[in-house]
């Protein structure tokens, strides 16, 4: 029987037939499909592609793990409820490389923001040597932008140092993503933010006549605070508290800083 939904990953032939079934240990029976023209055999709507585990499984460890839990603890869950457990290493391999999937996904989604944004970073201490006993702390920054509007998470990024430099290449990431629509920039009172956004959103301080995008500076003595984007550093450091200082690895803090922007629904931003 030819199935006309499918196409040949190989030749993108149409003409597909049902070639078997495929017996998996954790996976149960899958449908195998073959082409006509090519011979080449495959098996659709696979999203997790050669991954032995169960879907549903690895979707877990990663909510859970953004929820605030610990890898050790994500492992000793699925020993109660998954016959067959993972080891927490193994949990930590699915977040380092699905994070990167779920960032290049969003990253392509045309998003409609509305004219505000929020920006600000949050000081966090990373431990300099992740061998044990070792000494040093390292202060970094995690950097975000968010949308008034939908709350969602334009840009974020984890940095070394607060610096004129890094935030200038951080706020054109921020221009880039945006796509022209935000008309208002909130931050705190940084001394080097209006020279910031000077370079990297042509922000012209002499303007005052329809100026293309407004500086908005909030500082928390006057009474007034961007909640949205401080709200969002509570659940930041939610999941940062118990990373004990993330043991030097700079790559698993950036992975950490796409928190929200990769698990917010689509859909749900779109309404």
């Amino acid at each position: 029987m030819i199935n006309t939904e499918a196409i040949c990953p190989e030749c993108k032939s149409g003409e597909i037939i049902k070639r078997g079934i495929l017996q998996t240990e954790n996976k149960g029976n899958r449908q195998r499909l073959g082409c006509k023209n090519c011979g080449h055999r495959f098996i659709i709507n696979e999203p997790f592609k050669r991954m032995r585990n169960q879907d549903k499984k690895i979707t877990l460890c990663l909510d859970l793990y953004y929820s605030g839990l610990s890898l050790r603890k994500i492992a000793k869950h699925l020993k109660t409820f998954y016959p067959d457990s993972s080891h927490p290493s193994t949990i930590y391999r699915w977040i380092m490389k699905y994070v990167g999937v779920m960032a290049n996904f969003t990253d392509k989604q045309k998003i409609q923001l509305g004219q505000e944004l929020e920006c600000d970073e949050v000081e966090y201490h990373r431990r300099k040597n992740h061998l044990k006993g070792g000494k040093g702390v390292a202060k970094n920054w995690f950097v975000e932008s968010i949308d008034t509007k939908t709350r969602y998470i334009v840009y974020s990024k984890y940095i070394q140092e607060r610096n004129t430099q890094e935030l200038i290449k951080f706020y054109k990431k921020v221009k880039v993503r945006s796509r022209g629509q935000t008309k208002v920039i909130c931050t705190d009172g940084l001394v080097s933010y209006p020279r910031v956004l000077r370079k990297t959103w042509n922000l012209n301080k002499h303007a005052t006549r329809n100026p293309k995008v407004i500086h908005k500076i909030t500082i928390g003595s006057s009474g007034s605070f961007n909640y949205k984007i401080e709200r969002f550093h509570n659940t930041l450091r939610e999941r940062t508290k118990i990373m004990r200082g993330f043991h030097g690895c700079v790559t698993w803090t950036d992975k950490i800083s796409k928190i929200r922007r990769e698990l917010k629904p689509i859909k749900e931003l779109n309404k």
